[in-house]
């Protein structure tokens, strides 16, 4: 069952190229990062179809560099795998397992049941949040496409990508890192967006859905383009503490000179 569930995940993979090729293709400025893309997909292809072996975890263990694998697998409660270098074609993270990317790269990384990942560096071409899953985006980790789904939880507070949907129930956190094309909400997906100077708008952007603009808490500015028009309706923005003191503090002000 859980490998006609990794065949559906690329299945959904396979989508989420064809719909960034599709947006690419639409914007003329685009082409070179549509070409570019594609040669990534050619190229982890060809490394998907290398002979390198699986490997299954059912206590703790560690991925070092220059390692190798196929299919990783993680399995059981109380199980933590820390990758800290080498490349992986497909990782996997079952049961209520912990897996911590560290440095190394990754083709596609899923969080099945109620897995836990940890990206804080390396590279990841697709992530999928899945079941009741929680996965955390951070620090100096780079990937493509991200996907969160089901009843699992996505929080991006660093890093960067180029494009993250949310499915059926998934939460997407935004408050961080860069996203540098779209964002997509889909069903009774909610994408909650913390910062500064919060705004959307459904109109404009890349692909003229609209856009999210605002900073984040480092001061960072940032702007976000909408991936289709369903997307507005799914964003919520949610001002930091520090902004909403600054408001009734300015209220306070306006009131006193009155």
């Amino acid at each position: 069952m859980r490998d006609l569930r990794m065949g559906a995940v690329g299945v959904i993979v396979s989508d989420i190229v064809t719909v960034l090729n599709g947006h690419y293709l639409q914007n003329k400025r685009s082409k070179m990062r549509n070409a570019i893309i594609t040669m990534i997909v050619v190229l982890l292809l060809a490394a998907g179809a290398s002979a390198y072996p699986d490997k299954d975890f059912y206590s703790d263990g560690n991925i070092m560099p220059g390692e190798h694998w196929n299919n990783v697998r993680i399995y059981n409660d109380d199980t933590i795998v820390d990758m800290l270098g080498g490349g992986v074609d497909s990782v996997g993270s079952y049961d209520r397992s912990t897996f911590n990317l560290v440095d190394g790269y990754i083709n596609t990384l899923v969080a099945w049941e109620s897995g836990t990942l940890n990206v804080s560096g390396g590279y990841v071409y697709t992530l999928d949040a899945m079941g009741q899953s929680t996965v955390s985006f951070s620090g100096l980790a780079n990937g493509v496409s991200f996907g969160v789904e089901d009843s699992a939880t996505l929080n991006v507070t660093g890093g960067s990508t180029i494009g993250i949907w949310a499915y059926n129930s998934g939460t997407l956190n935004l408050r961080g890192g860069v996203v540098s094309d779209l964002v997509v909400g889909r069903d009774q997906s909610i994408i909650n967006v913390h910062g500064f100077g919060l705004g959307k708008t459904d109109t404009g952007g890349i692909y003229g859905y609209g856009q999210i603009y605002g900073a984040w808490w480092d001061e960072t500015p940032f702007t976000i383009s909408l991936g289709t028009a369903e997307t507005y309706s799914h964003v919520n923005l949610v001002p930091e503490p520090g902004s909403i003191i600054l408001l009734v503090f300015g209220s306070f002000l306006l009131r006193q000179r009155r």
